[in-house]
C-alpha cells in the first residue's frame, strides 16, 4: 500500500477535491454485489451465455463510463470488474463507482483491489459491495471472486484463502465451467510467492476453466497446468474482455470501445 496516499488525500480535501470526511462509511449504495447477483438470478440461463470482464477503473472515470455504456450493446448477461475501483479508497470514489456499476445495464459485481484498501477503503468496500469472497452460479457454471492482494497484508500466508477457494471450487456444478476472479494474478510480485504454486495447483486440480485478473494494467494471456489465465487492460486502454460460453466451448475475446 502506498504510505503517502492518506497524506495526499488530506491535501486534496483541503483543496476541495474531496468531501470533508474522505473515509466516511455511512450512507450510499449498499451490498452492490449481492444486489447484482439477485438481478442476475432473474435472468437465469440454461443455454449459451456471455459475460464481460472489465479492468481497473482508478482515475479513468471517463473511460469507465464509456465501458459501462458499451456493455449495453454487447448482449452480455453480466459483468465482473477486476478491482481498483478507486485510486485512493475514498468515500467519494466509492460513492461514484458503486452508483456507476449499480446503474449499469447488466448486473455487475466487483472484486477488491489494492487501491481499494487505502485508509478505510476496505471498510468502505465491505459496506458498498459486500464480502470480499463471493461465489455464485449462472448457466450451469460457477463463478468465484476472492481477495488476492497479498502485499497489502504483508504476505501473511493466507491471502488468498486457498482453503475457502478450494471448498467453493469443490462444490461446483458437475457439468459446468469454473471461473475465478481476483485482482492480483499469481506470479506477480504483489501476490504471495509462497502461494503461487499452491493456487495454480489447486485451480488445475479442481478443473478451473479460466482465471481472470487485473492490477498490471495491460492485457496478458497464458496457460498454466491446463488453466487459462487472463489479465485485463486498465480502462484507460478502452478495452475489456468478452467471454462467450456454449457447452464445452469458452471463447475469450479482447474488445475495444
Amino acid at each position: 500500500m502506498r504510505p503517502w496516499l492518506p497524506s495526499l488525500l488530506l491535501l486534496l480535501t483541503g483543496c476541495g477535491a474531496f468531501e470533508m470526511h474522505p473515509y466516511e462509511v455511512r450512507g450510499g449504495e449498499r451490498d452492490s454485489n449481492a444486489r447484482a447477483v439477485e438481478r442476475l438470478q432473474q435472468r437465469m440461463s440454461s443455454g449459451p451465455f456471455r459475460f464481460a470482464v472489465i479492468g481497473d477503473i482508478g482515475i479513468f472515470q471517463g473511460s469507465s463510463e464509456a465501458a459501462v455504456r458499451d456493455l449495453a450493446r454487447r448482449d452480455v448477461d453480466f459483468a465482473v470488474q477486476m478491482g481498483d475501483l478507486t485510486e485512493f479508497g475514498s468515500a467519494d470514489e466509492y460513492k461514484w463507482v458503486s452508483k456507476l456499476l449499480s446503474d449499469a445495464s447488466v448486473p455487475t459485481m466487483a472484486v477488491i483491489g489494492n487501491h481499494d484498501m487505502v485508509g478505510k477503503g476496505t471498510e468502505l468496500f465491505l459496506a458498498r459491495f459486500g464480502p470480499k469472497f463471493l461465489s455464485f452460479e449462472h448457466g450451469g457454471s460457477r463463478f468465484v471472486l476472492f481477495d488476492s492482494n497479498s502485499r497489502e497484508y504483508d504476505f501473511p500466508g493466507d491471502v488468498p484463502d486457498l482453503a475457502r477457494l478450494g471448498q467453493a471450487l469443490a462444490d461446483a456444478p458437475p457439468d459446468g465451467h469454473l471461473f475465478t476472479f481476483s485482482h492480483v494474478a499469481p506470479g506477480h510480485p504483489d501476490f504471495d510467492p509462497a502461494l503461487t504454486g499452491p493456487l495454480e495447483e489447486l485451480q488445475s486440480e479442481r478443473g478451473v476453466t479460466v482465471s481472470f485478473h487485473g492490477h498490471a494494467h495491460r492485457f496478458q494471456s497464458d496457460e498454466r497446468q491446463g488453466v487459462r489465465y487472463f489479465v485485463t487492460d486498465a480502462l484507460d486502454i478502452r478495452s475489456y474482455l468478452l467471454v462467450s460460453v456454449e457447452g464445452p466451448s469458452v471463447d475469450v475475446e479482447q474488445v475495444f470501445f
